[in-house]
């Protein structure tokens, strides 16, 4: 998050002492973050891993790119594993089980498209649609990184489109690992779908629409970096060495 004091007390000072001085004075006093302070995020985040690992984009057919971290890619008598991470995450969330998982295979970790350091890209405002879009992405970059096969380990929401790869790529999976996963009930028929809906919730969804549930975390500012720190540890963890064993033999 980037501070922009200056240019607020400015403001407030050009706009004299009164009512409007002082609302400019309150109003939040940073600016939306950058590319640039997203990699020196990570960049922080990754410092304490011990591993040896390589950092590049991952060009697609598509036209998207994906950010991709490969540790121990000298390793070819092992099945690759390849980490998901969850909603509002990045390959940063997996720092404290880089080391221990590349120990005997390697490991990939990406950014999902439209988080991270990868591509926006326009999503369809169809959910099954737009889920497609995450796993066609997938699989293209698994095609562009040459792998037949691969174990995959998915957290959160990547947990579940790890599943939803998986459904629709079987032979490309060799193992599949499910960490807190998320699922989505299926669409309500159209009779259900008709009810009437109270005005004061079509009013809230239009007001909220232009946002998405990571607003809040954003409007924080300032305030926002320990709330990130919080959810960094909690989505981070520590155990996961003994939880996941068995990759190591």
């Amino acid at each position: 998050v980037q501070l922009c004091n200056f240019r607020v007390k400015m403001a407030a000072e050009s706009s004299g002492a009164g009512l409007l001085g002082w609302l400019l004075s309150w109003l939040p006093t940073w600016c939306p973050t950058s590319l640039s302070l997203l990699k020196d995020a990570e960049n922080k985040m990754l410092q304490g891993v011990r591993s040896k690992f390589t950092k590049e984009y991952v060009s697609l057919p598509s036209g998207n790119e994906i950010w991709t971290l490969t540790f121990s890619r000298h390793i070819h008598n092992k099945t690759p594993l390849v980490l998901i991470h969850g909603f509002g995450g990045g390959v940063g969330l997996w720092t404290l089980n880089f080391d221990a998982l590349s120990l005997q295979r390697t490991v990939y970790a990406f950014d999902l498209v439209g988080f991270g350091q990868s591509s926006r890209p326009h999503f369809s405002t169809d959910s099954v649609l737009a889920e497609t879009q995450f796993v066609e992405s997938i699989e293209e970059w698994r095609a562009m990184m040459g792998m037949e096969k691969m174990i995959l380990l998915g957290h959160n929401l990547g947990a579940y489109l790890a599943a939803s790869y998986t459904i629709k790529c079987p032979q490309r999976v060799k193992h599949l690992i499910l960490v807190e996963p998320w699922g989505f009930p299926e669409q309500l028929n159209h009779t259900e779908q008709e009810r009437p809906m109270p005005i004061w919730i079509k009013a809230l969804g239009a007001i909220l629409s232009p946002f998405n549930p990571l607003a809040g975390l954003r409007l924080a500012g300032p305030f926002g970096k320990e709330e990130s720190l919080c959810y960094i540890l909690l989505q981070s963890d520590i155990h996961c060495t003994s939880k996941f064993a068995l990759l190591h033999k």
